[in-house]
């Protein structure tokens, strides 16, 4: 995995409509979700936060955005993350960078380690925020064969921390005092800048997990237990 691949949201469902209603005042999120969900993969249905006609929703979005170029295939590209350092130019992500950004209300997400005996799998969390949120951009489609659909991808940024021993990369997290200004799509994109350096890496929590999570079909809270503590 070379970005971020993989996360959790590990709260109950009341305690993400808590979450929902103290940042976002959504009270009813108008959609049927699942939660806990301990090892969410790409290509899945995640819960995510948008805006559109000066409101903010609760809304599935595939996890896979589809670019403009993309949508005449019958099978589409579908890209997971989107390097934050590019995508205010990058022809597939630009306009919705522009337009349609998004929140993801997430638990932790997953990085792998490289060591001499494989990959080592490791649970990051942000410490003091049992629920955080990772910045995102999306769009709708359709395909050349009529499929249609709202997708996303996770912006990444450059690992900082005790987390970049581990992986170069992270998600870009979205502290709670910018969460108007990444949803308002009337801002200037250009002043988005300062928060793609994500929020400092001694506010992570890393905790090596079993290798359970290794497989998406393991959605179980082994995921997310930790086996050793940095």
């Amino acid at each position: 995995m070379t970005m971020c691949g993989r996360f959790a949201i590990a709260s109950s469902k009341d305690e993400m409509l808590e979450y929902l209603q103290e940042y976002f005042d959504i009270y009813d999120p108008g959609i049927e979700f699942r939660l806990p969900r301990y090892n969410i993969a790409p290509g899945e249905m995640i819960p995510a936060v948008v805006y559109e006609g000066d409101r903010r929703y609760f809304r599935l979005l595939k996890w896979g955005f589809v670019p403009g170029f993309a949508r005449k295939d019958a099978k589409p590209l579908r890209l997971i993350n989107a390097k934050s350092e590019t995508v205010r130019e990058k022809p597939a992500f630009r306009s919705a960078f522009r337009r349609r950004r998004c929140l993801i209300p997430v638990t932790g997400f997953f990085e792998w380690q490289a060591t001499g005996k494989g990959k080592v799998p490791y649970y990051i969390t942000v410490k003091n925020r049992p629920i955080f949120a990772l910045a995102g951009i999306w769009d709708e489609y359709r395909t050349a064969t009529g499929e249609a659909g709202a997708a996303c991808a996770i912006l990444t940024t450059a690992a900082g921390g005790e987390l970049l021993s581990i992986h170069e990369r992270m998600p870009v997290i979205v502290d709670e005092t910018n969460f108007g200004p990444w949803l308002d799509d009337g801002i200037d994109p250009g002043k988005l800048g300062a928060l793609f350096f994500s929020i400092p890496g001694e506010r992570l929590a890393l905790a090596e997990v079993s290798t359970a999570v290794n497989r998406p079909a393991n959605d179980t809270i082994e995921c997310v237990t930790p086996v050793n503590k940095r």
